[in-house]
């Protein structure tokens, strides 16, 4: 009797007009067939058969099947994903969670399938990125007795070994567990399958309806359906209607040369796949869920005939092949043998369930069931069958109501084998009872999950991990956007995206910033539409930084933009407070988070001399490895401090890199191609020449000369005039940016050596590598060439005797007396920097450089920017004085360094120093941190035109002053200055 149950062949489906190749159920039942299949060769197009639409309306396609193929055998290798969906091929390795090309992705597996996943104009992917939480089982060689069963954490190796273990830990390729208290590793070509722990089903189908529906709203409405392709090559794959691109390969109208995009939740990568290959379609609204996709629990107690072996299949007959009950092939189901009791999770917001229940095909006429629902918490089953023999006959459950649902609540499929008051000529005990649960369906509610959906849908976007989301989740938009890109390390997928047209998006992390964090990487993404929104950044409620998002370059990975940077040095090794905002912007218009990073370089600049220390020149040696006698300069002559000042005579290397710096003609990200640096050297006393190390330079020397027009055979001559004669070296800075692959070709340079040639020693600074030119525009920092002109030493000679006379000290009752200067002479204003409890009219003194004390008066103060004025009663005009005007000014320009001062402790003097932009945003800069004074709350700037620029309104934990420009909103002046009187 096995022997003639194991032995049943199952033909083609037998059914309907089978002169045609397409055969689709629709929602209301009714059976759509035609030769050809319509209108889905495009992205924003939806098929038709026989004139139905079949993925929108109320009435859409339950399922459709391509006649010409047939379901294939279970793969040999594949990995297999949470909700059944499987991905035939090998995976080769595993990836931790981190950046990769500027963006975060989750921990994840490389996967090379086994059937042809490109579009068909590329075959640069080799893998499939499937992402791990969605992991079930990963099988490398499958064990038939596996198949449809799952071992939660449980390891299956080739020599046959079974391990059960309670950690796993997955380097690149391979595992290491923890089993009982033993520890064990093993290779991937070790494990014929790995059967991962199981994890909460319905956390993991939430956060999977976030990633396909985010937000859990779709526009429009008619499309929230969810589809699933299953083809002859073994590929089973879930995705959304949104989700779903074509092309056509130049044949509209002939469904053979269409190829479909899809990217499923559990895939980072968009998977090609041929309308010829697939076997079946399925498809059903977002609030409802087939059963076959949910875990189960089989038990098969009292089985007789049947008891060794015939576990459930999943849309297969229990004996392999397609299933059919009654008229109709079955486009999903589960295929048992009685007696077997199925027990399924059920999740809090369930409504109803309904099924239809047959005997399948492969047992003609005979077989002998009946079939019950059952809910876990109650003792009566909810739909209870009459016998069932033959597979003619097929029955409805109708719609069993769900309520009250326990924690613990699970749904019950009985099928009983009906031996016992079987009708006469039925087969006894569980012989040829192949039965079928016929498209099984849990109906959820629609606005528990939406609401559960629109929870998770922030925790989907790595980027906000660790951040946390301070805007009201229905002030934003979320969508799920195709990323339109064709890159070589990059194909098109689609990404969560997110905008608003009510409240800024805000999220804020509460974190130390590590001490060797020197910039806060911003990647985002837009593909259209006006420069908008703006993002901007906060650190502890200081604004560092605000820029409008451009788009993206679709074809084009060398030249879209850049990432955003902010530096942090002000904040590293501190606990801070992060802000980063997108600002209100267009209707439709999302933007990609792809990464918040805090790094010590940049991903697309490689910084060689930005600040060098003491430590680096002592690392620095000649070639052939003698001690150097590089100086660090600091002096204030130089606007860019600390440099290089590098002795005359040998090459010295000042850089060596372990992980060669790689120049390519269309850098990736980590590659570059442009390098930009600054030179200074007395004119008239030789030249510098900027050596490149590289494994090949006997035969192919790279080497820059600056200088000269005589530098010698195979040297470029980047600057070959000569350092001007006239000017010091502090003011005889080159600044150049050169094209290395233009130059050299591909190189992977080991190190940078520099030899200044002649008598005299040369200065080296701001030493950069970029994959482009504009690269390097997003690095708030002075060049050093702006010495050459904006000469500060110079100007603070002429600056400071009257900076002395028009700066006065404001003493106020019960509060630390504080500097303010001299705007108005003739009617006696000042300007200082305010606080939270200014008031208006009160009497203060203020006290004149010569020690000089006259009364005063507040007046009025600028809320935002605490830009306050004080009036002096009486002034006397006795020469004594001078004034300087405020910037007229609405933001910071940050090319520009200041003279920050504030009074000394010696009477009549001031302490001061030449401070340069760190961030910069509009009317707020962080300057870098005084050297030659103590950096007071309250001290003064003045900016290269002679006018105070700014008011120092708080100190960063480094030290570092934040600097507030002196100019109130446009109109408020005299309203500041009549306040209090």
């Amino acid at each position: 009797m096995l022997f003639s149950l194991a032995a049943i062949c199952l033909s083609s489906p037998a059914n309907g007009d089978e002169s045609r190749r397409f055969v689709a159920m629709l929602e209301d039942g009714r059976v759509v067939e035609d030769d050809v299949l319509r209108n889905w060769y495009s992205g924003n197009a939806l098929p038709q058969l026989g004139g139905q639409a079949l993925l929108r309306g109320s009435n859409a396609m339950r399922w459709m099947m391509d006649r010409e193929q047939s379901p294939a055998e279970m793969p040999t290798a594949y990995i297999e994903l949470f909700s059944g969906d499987r991905l035939p091929g090998r995976t080769l390795s595993y990836h931790a969670e981190g950046p990769h090309y500027q963006a975060d992705l989750p921990e994840h597996f490389s996967v090379a399938p086994s059937f042809p996943f490109n579009r068909s104009n590329s075959s640069l992917r080799q893998v499939v990125r499937v992402r791990r939480d969605f992991v079930r089982k990963i099988v490398w060689q499958q064990i038939p007795a596996l198949i449809d069963r799952y071992v939660p954490a449980t390891l299956f190796l080739t020599n046959g070994r079974e391990i059960a273990f309670r950690a796993i830990r997955f380097d690149e390729g391979s595992i290491h567990l923890l089993a009982g208290r033993e520890r064990m590793s093993f290779g991937f070509h070790e494990i014929a399958e790995l059967h991962l722990d199981a994890s909460p089903y319905w956390d993991r189908y939430l956060n999977e309806l976030a990633i396909l529906f985010p937000g859990g709203k779709v526009k429009p409405s008619d499309i929230q359906r969810l589809v699933q392709w299953e083809t002859a090559d073994g590929l089973v794959a879930t995705t959304s209607v949104e989700r779903i691109d074509a092309e056509s390969n130049n044949d509209n109208n002939n469904s053979d040369r269409w190829t479909h995009g899809i990217q499923p939740a559990w895939s980072l990568d968009t998977i090609w796949i041929a309308c010829r290959s697939t076997w079946m379609w399925r498809s059903w609204n977002f609030d409802t869920i087939p059963l076959f996709r949910l875990p189960r629990e089989e038990t098969r107690e009292g089985a007789m005939f049947s008891r060794n072996g015939f576990p459930a299949r999943i849309n297969r007959a229990v004996l392999s092949g397609t299933a059919q009950s009654g008229e109709h092939v079955n486009g999903w189901n589960i295929g048992v043998m009685a007696p077997s009791r199925i027990v399924f999770p059920l999740p809090p917001f369930a409504k109803s369930f309904q099924t239809r229940l047959g005997i399948d095909r492969a047992a003609a006429d005979r077989g002998c069931v009946k079939g019950k629902v059952r809910l876990s918490w109650e003792s009566s089953p909810k739909f209870e069958s009459s016998f069932l023999v033959g597979s003619q006959e097929t029955v409805e459950s109708g719609m069993v109501r769900l309520a009250d649902i326990p924690a613990d609540g699970s749904l019950i499929l009985e099928v009983d084998p009906a031996h016992e008051g079987r009708p006469a000529g039925a087969d006894p005990f569980d012989i040829r009872d192949m039965t079928n649960w016929i498209e099984p369906m849990l109906v959820l509610d629609e606005d528990q999950l939406r609401e559960e959906i629109e929870a998770r849908t922030p925790h989907t976007i790595l980027a906000w991990k660790d951040w946390t989301l301070e805007t009201e989740l229905s002030d934003i938009t979320f969508a799920t956007t195709r990323r339109k890109v064709d890159y070589p390390f990059e194909s098109p997928s689609w990404r969560t995206t997110v905008a608003s047209q009510k409240e800024p998006i805000r999220v804020v992390s509460r974190r130390k910033i590590a001490e060797d964090a020197k910039f806060l990487e911003i990647v985002l993404a837009k593909f259209e539409g006006p420069e908008e929104p703006n993002v901007s950044v906060q650190i502890n409620g200081i604004p560092v930084f605000s820029y409008p998002l451009q788009n993206v370059n679709s074809g084009d990975y060398v030249h879209t933009p850049p990432p955003y940077l902010v530096n942090v040095t002000p904040f590293a090794g501190q606990e801070a407070t992060i802000e980063v905002t997108q600002s209100i912007g267009p209707e439709g218009i999302g933007v990609d988070w792809r990464g918040l990073h805090l790094v010590e370089h940049p991903s697309f600049l490689f910084p060689v001399v930005e600040d060098p220390t003491p430590e680096d020149v002592e690392a620095m040696t000649t070639l052939e490895g003698e001690p150097t006698q590089v100086i660090v300069r600091n002096e204030l002559r130089h606007l860019s401090r600390p440099l290089l000042e590098i002795p005359p005579g040998e090459w010295i290397q000042i850089a060596k890199f372990d992980r060669p710096i790689e120049i390519r003609e269309r850098p990736w990200p980590g590659q570059f191609r442009q390098i930009r640096m600054s030179v200074a050297k007395p004119g008239n006393d030789g030249h510098v020449l900027i050596r490149f190390l590289h494994d090949d330079e006997d035969q192919s020397p790279a080497i820059y000369s600056m200088g000269t027009r005589d530098a010698g055979k195979g040297i470029i001559e980047i600057d070959p005039r000569k350092f001007d004669a006239r000017k010091p070296i502090a003011e005889n800075w080159v600044t150049q940016t050169q094209d290395l692959y233009s130059n050299f070709k591909g190189l992977d340079i080991t190190g940078i050596a520099i030899k200044s040639v002649g008598e005299s020693s040369c200065l080296v600074d701001h030493v950069h590598f970029a994959a482009t030119a504009w690269d390097f525009n997003r690095q708030l920092s002075i060049v050093p060439d702006h010495s050459n002109w904006d000469n500060w030493e110079e100007r603070s000679e002429k600056l400071l005797p009257g900076l002395i006379k028009a700066t006065l000290v404001v003493q106020r009752p019960g509060k630390p007396p504080r500097p303010a200067i001299l705007f108005d002479q003739r009617d006696g204003y000042l300007a200082m920097l305010g606080d939270h409890d200014w008031q208006p009219g009160t009497a203060v003194e203020v006290i004149r450089h010569d020690g000089k004390k006259f009364p005063a008066k507040l007046r009025g103060m600028d809320a935002e920017s605490k830009l306050a004025v004080v009036q002096i009663e009486a002034i006397e005009q006795d020469g004594q004085w001078q004034q300087y005007n405020l910037s007229g000014r609405k933001e910071f320009d940050w090319k520009y360094s200041h003279l920050v001062f504030q009074p000394a402790k010696t009477a009549g003097s001031l302490a001061w120093d030449i401070c340069r932009p760190l961030t910069c945003d509009g009317g707020t800069e962080i300057l870098t941190k005084p050297l030659r004074m103590p950096g007071e709350v309250g001290a003064i700037a003045v900016d290269r035109d002679h006018q105070i620029s700014g008011f120092v309104s708080q100190m960063t934990p480094n030290g570092q002053p934040v600097l507030t420009i002196a100019q109130p909103p446009e109109g408020s002046w005299e309203a500041l200055k009549n306040q209090g009187k």
